[in-house]
């Protein structure tokens, strides 16, 4: 019967390592893609909140007609 038990217990040690997540290699690798994908997001964000807030700058200090204050 302890055999049965265990077969369906999952005692085996491979059976035990496959639900407990990623080895610490793994989760290291994992993590620095992660990071990597995320550093690269941010520059592609900075970069482009450099260019809206330029185009913002010239519009508005060249577009004085839109500016006026509505009573």
């Amino acid at each position: 019967m302890s055999k049965i038990s265990k077969f369906f217990k999952g005692g085996g040690s491979a059976a035990s390592k496959s639900r407990g997540g990623p080895s610490p290699q793994e989760a290291l690798a994992r993590l620095r893609e992660t990071e990597e994908m995320l550093s690269k997001k941010q520059e592609y964000l900075e970069t482009r909140i450099e260019r809206e807030l330029a185009i913002a700058r010239q519009h508005g200090t060249k577009n004085k007609r839109g500016t006026g204050t509505v009573s």
